[in-house]
């Protein structure tokens, strides 16, 4: 799996729903730092937040 392909999808589909970082950290209840993580390509979501994740995003 490649980080930087998951980060930028993230961030896609982040900004198609016009939700700021921060906006999306406080749906997942994680911190705006973790968000910023993901679609940097530096880390990827915790398997607990994918389904949760996956509804918000689409």
């Amino acid at each position: 799996m490649d980080a930087m392909k998951t980060g930028c999808f993230i961030a896609r589909k982040r900004k198609e729903r016009n939700m700021s970082q921060r906006e999306l950290a406080e749906y997942l209840h994680i911190t705006d730092k973790a968000i910023s993580k993901w679609e940097r390509g530096l880390s990827f979501p915790d398997i607990t937040i994918l389904i949760p994740l996956s509804e918000i995003l689409g």
